[in-house]
């Protein structure tokens, strides 16, 4: 079999395959190149889209009664995503692995001088210690995009638990604001989707 090197893996990782590989039977091997072979067809389509509201942090969920949770805030902004983002997105729907990347921008405090808004808008001076923890911005832009039944089972993302990749950053600007870029599996051979454990969602 051809050693197909994935760029991404670890230096640990990869000691563990060329263990494995030279300790694997022949028909492993096989079902292995084969399976390699179908990767090499498997497309990654990408979309970009801005939420143009103030970031808000995703807070801790409450207990409503014995038995209901709820996140504070959360159903204001499914409804905001809903009504000035989702509609611009031409129905699209991810029901498979896929990779997040979003920039936070933070409002430019009003304390800031001429200079440091500047600097802010830069991106030299950046948010830190009193904004919110930045898996807590990433977890409310995954909110806004999953279903539930409270706002009809709509959404672009089936559930948060596709995300195989994630990177955030914040940021100040005078215009308060979310970037995403969403990148997902497409064209996915049905060949490949047992033993990559793939499911449509």
């Amino acid at each position: 079999m051809k050693n197909k090197k994935n760029q991404q893996i670890s230096a640990v990782n990869q000691i563990n395959v060329d263990e494995m590989v030279g300790n694997a039977n022949k028909r492993t091997i096989n079902r292995l190149a084969d399976t390699l072979s179908y990767l090499e067809n498997v497309r990654w389509k990408s979309v970009s889209f801005t939420i143009p509201t103030e970031p808000d942090p995703s807070h801790r969920p409450r207990r409503v009664g014995a038995y209901r949770m709820y996140v504070p805030g959360a159903a204001k902004h499914q409804k905001y995503f809903d009504t000035f983002v989702r509609p611009k997105l031409d129905g699209l729907f991810i029901n498979t692995p896929c990779k997040i990347d979003v920039k936070i921008f933070c409002k430019t405090p009003k304390s800031f001088s001429d200079v440091q808004k500047i600097l802010a808008e830069m991106g030299f001076i950046r948010p830190w210690a009193n904004n919110g923890d930045v898996d807590n911005f990433l977890k409310s832009v995954m909110d806004q995009m999953q279903p539930n039944e409270k706002r009809g089972n709509i959404g672009i993302m089936s559930n948060d638990f596709l995300v195989i990749d994630s990177h955030a950053e914040e940021f100040y600007s005078v215009t308060p604001r979310y970037e995403v870029t969403l990148t997902y599996m497409d064209n996915i051979p049905e060949e490949i989707k047992g033993i990559m454990r793939i499911k449509e969602w």
